[in-house]
C-alpha cells in the first residue's frame, strides 16, 4: 500500500473518479470542489491532495485545502473493497502530519451520516452546522433548547448559519430542522487542533 500526494493531472483524475463513484450525489449540479478548483490546490499545494494505491488501483483518498489560515478536508474516503484495513485512518493521519509540518495549527471538515464516529475516534470534536438561505438565524436557533450556540455567521452575505455544539450526534434534532424548516441543511462538522 502506497500512500502519496496527486503530482499530475492523471493522477488527479484517477482519485477524483474514486471520489465520484464513493460519493455520486458530488456530479449532480455545481459542485465548489470541481475538477478546476482541485487542479488549482494541486498547483499550489500538493501536499495535501492525497491518495492510497494497492498496485495500480486507487483505492482511498483524503483532499485537503486551505481555507482562512486553517485546513479543510473537503473529501475522505475509501473504496468499497478496501475498508475496514485501516486506510482511511492512515490518510488522515498523514495529512494531520503534513499540515502541521507546513505550519498549520487547526483541520476541519464535514461528516457524511454515519461516519461522525471514525473522526471522533482520531480526537474530532463535533458540532452541528445549520445553514438556511431562506431562514433567519434567529429561526434557525428558534429549534434549538439544550446546546451551547458556537457562533452564528451569514455566509457569501445570502445563507444564514448556526452552529452548535453536540456531545454527541443528534439525529432527532436534524430531523427536527428538516422537517420544521424546507430546504434547510444540517451536517455534522469536525475539528482538530494539531
Amino acid at each position: 500500500m502506497l500512500i502519496d500526494n496527486v503530482r499530475d493531472i492523471d493522477e488527479l483524475d484517477a482519485v477524483l473518479e474514486l471520489v465520484f463513484s464513493t460519493f455520486p450525489q458530488l456530479k449532480n449540479g455545481e459542485y465548489r470542489y470541481s475538477r478546476s478548483f482541485w487542479i488549482e490546490k494541486m498547483n499550489e499545494l500538493p501536499e495535501l491532495l492525497l491518495y492510497a494505491r494497492d498496485g495500480d488501483t486507487v483505492c482511498g483518498f483524503v483532499y485537503a485545502w486551505i481555507d482562512n489560515g486553517s485546513v479543510t478536508i473537503a473529501h475522505c474516503g475509501v473504496a468499497r473493497a478496501y475498508r475496514g484495513m485501516g486506510i482511511g485512518k492512515t490518510l488522515m493521519l498523514e495529512v494531520e502530519k503534513r499540515a502541521k509540518s507546513l505550519g498549520y495549527q487547526s483541520i476541519a471538515l464535514g461528516s457524511v451520516e454515519g461516519a461522525e464516529g471514525f473522526y471522533e475516534k482520531l480526537g474530532y470534536k463535533g458540532s452541528l452546522l445549520i445553514q438556511s438561505e431562506q431562514h433567519s438565524i434567529d429561526e434557525l436557533q428558534s429549534l434549538n433548547t439544550s446546546y451551547e450556540v458556537i457562533y452564528t455567521n451569514v455566509y457569501d452575505g445570502t445563507v444564514n448559519q448556526v452552529c452548535l455544539r453536540l456531545p454527541i450526534v443528534d439525529r432527532e434534532l436534524q430531523l427536527k430542522y428538516k422537517e420544521s424548516f424546507p430546504r434547510c441543511s444540517t451536517q455534522m462538522v469536525f475539528g482538530k487542533r494539531l
